[in-house]
């Protein structure tokens, strides 16, 4: 209990600004300058990670797509993918010192949560497509129930999923629900500067 104490009171007294926790474990040394002066350079590999995690994840998206020979169907769900990893938030959460040279990172991780499993699209997107549909190509939506599959394929269904990605990707940018989820990774000084270890906490 007193060590419980001791650890809040000194949470408390650092006196950060930063939208994040910052902990020190009780029987570490390490002065409150010191720490602000690591949680910038905490921050800063931190934000390195995220743009190299985000670069990853978007390069073997293309690398997929790429795998099924640049097909519609691979393009459509590449780049709705890619919007997803895009408008996705990874913060920081909380910064627990475990020593002076290590410190245990508690991240967020927010993506956008559409409204439904059709990808959010409501009957109001759907007439909207349809109306997009006609505007672009000249024919109903209807018509393509009466044409051969190949010609639906190789003609109209490039257009077709064009306009539903459209509407997609405005979906998710400008989704206002996000969930949460956390997850566990260590940051490390080594050399003089901080480095975010990527495998997770055992």
């Amino acid at each position: 209990m007193k060590k419980m104490l001791m650890l809040f009171l000194l949470t408390a007294s650092l006196g950060f600004s930063a939208n994040y926790k910052v902990e020190v474990k009780p029987n570490v040394k390490i002065q409150k300058e010191e720490i602000e002066k690591n949680n910038i350079e905490i921050e800063k590999a931190f934000s390195e990670y995220k743009k190299a995690d985000v670069s990853t994840a978007l390069k073997e998206v293309d690398k997929q797509i790429n795998e099924q020979k640049n097909t519609v169907e691979a393009m459509f769900f590449g780049e709705i993918t890619k919007a997803f990893l895009k408008k996705r938030e990874i913060n920081i959460k909380k910064i627990e010192y475990v020593s002076s040279s290590k410190a245990n990172l508690i991240i967020s991780l927010k993506s956008p949560v559409l409204s439904n499993s059709n990808f959010g699209l409501d009957e109001k997107d759907q007439e909207k497509m349809r109306k997009l549909f006609k505007e672009r190509t000249g024919k109903s939506m209807e018509y393509l129930a009466n044409i051969p599959k190949k010609e639906f394929q190789e003609k109209w269904l490039p257009k077709l999923i064009d306009i539903v990605s459209e509407r997609v990707l405005e979906k998710i940018n400008n989704a206002k629900k996000f969930e949460e989820q956390e997850d566990n990774i260590r940051a490390e000084k080594i050399n003089g500067k901080w480095n975010i270890i990527m495998n997770n906490l055992k």
